[in-house]
């Protein structure tokens, strides 16, 4: 702290100096008449921003470290190269730049043609493998001898040496056991013996690469099937769930109806009928689907019968004339005495 008071007491006395120069300099220029008025004010002017631009920076420097510490603290998070820029442009807006120009595309787009090189490599190895019957155990050896027979020949050798050995004896390059024996016996000379052993390795090898030609055809075979009847089975399904998005659009009902429907199918299938391709699966449908419907039609209510005859009680027989009705009690009274009288 002492040594902080002596730079401030040492800084006020360069301000105080700075002022007092200032303010003789103001004081010699008085007595300038020759001068024009308009460059004494410049002057004056001049001298007075000076003075206090001086005061302004060393009074500020040394009254208000915290500001000092927040604009050096802002000046380094300015330059830090962690630090996101404000005024950089954000490359999610790019409205001036076409699309096939965008950096996110460009990006995506690279790393596109990555995978497809890559892709395409994977494919030829693959391919590779498989049209020389090698599987993925002895491909890994191979690959994993090359690379001893770089870095470590003793360790590739020791690795290869059972391999090397199978493949003379089937070159014909070792002899074998009965050809070995004519040798020793003297039958045959070593020569002879090896050419009779190369014949038969190239016999054999005829007749492997014959059987392992029929066997590719055969698994290219099988393979061209499978992805056939992938492609039947795929089609089915399209076709089936496209069925079913169009009943549902056009019946509100459909999927109350849906149980049913698949326990119709379900009989229809049992029963033999299993469609082989994309319009027998739809007409298998239908039939599933107006058979529900049929079963969930309401009955048709029985016509209403004629109704019966409410039977004639009393009467008159025909042909004969029904008595008038008395007209009053006088007149019954009247036709009472005349059939007594009769």
């Amino acid at each position: 702290m002492p040594l902080e008071n002596d730079l401030d007491i040492e800084e006020m006395d360069d301000i105080s100096q700075v002022s007092d120069d200032a303010g003789a300099s103001k004081e010699v220029e008085k007595p300038e008449a020759s001068a024009s008025s308009t460059e004494q004010d410049v002057s004056n002017t001049v001298a007075d921003e000076g003075a206090l631009s001086v005061v302004r920076d060393v009074v500020e420097k040394r009254t208000d470290p915290a500001a000092a510490a927040s604009s050096a603290t802002s000046e380094g998070a300015g330059s830090d190269p962690g630090g996101k820029d404000p005024k950089a442009k954000d490359d999610v807006e790019f409205s001036d730049v076409p699309f096939n120009k965008h950096p996110r595309f460009q990006e995506v787009l690279g790393k596109l043609k990555t995978a497809e090189v890559d892709a395409t490599r994977y494919r030829n190895v693959q391919t590779f493998i498989d049209n020389n019957g090698i599987d993925a155990e002895e491909a890994a050896e191979l690959l994993v001898i090359g690379g001893l027979i770089k870095t470590d020949p003793a360790e590739a050798w020791r690795r290869m040496k059972p391999t090397v050995e199978a493949v003379l004896r089937a070159a014909g390059e070792v002899l074998p056991d009965d050809l070995y024996q004519r040798v020793q016996q003297g039958e045959l000379t070593q020569e002879a013996a090896l050419e009779v052993s190369r014949s038969r390795a190239t016999v054999a090898s005829v007749n492997v690469r014959k059987s392992f030609e029929e066997q590719r055809a055969e698994t290219a075979r099988l393979r061209q099937q499978s992805d056939a009847e992938t492609g039947v089975v795929q089609e089915r399904l399209t076709t089936a769930q496209s069925w079913e998005d169009d009943r549902r659009a056009k019946d509100p009902n459909f999927d109350a109806k849906l149980p049913d429907i698949i326990k119709e199918v379900k009989q229809l299938q049992a029963l033999g009928y299993k469609p082989v391709n994309a319009a027998g699966v739809q007409d298998q449908l239908n039939r599933a689907y107006r058979a529900v419907n049929a079963r969930l039609q309401p009955r048709t209510a029985a016509a209403p019968g004629r109704p019966a005859l409410a039977p004639v009680n009393g009467g008159q027989i025909s042909g004969n004339t029904r008595p008038a009705a008395p007209a009053s009690t006088m007149s019954i009274i009247q036709a009472e005495l005349a059939k007594r009288a009769g």
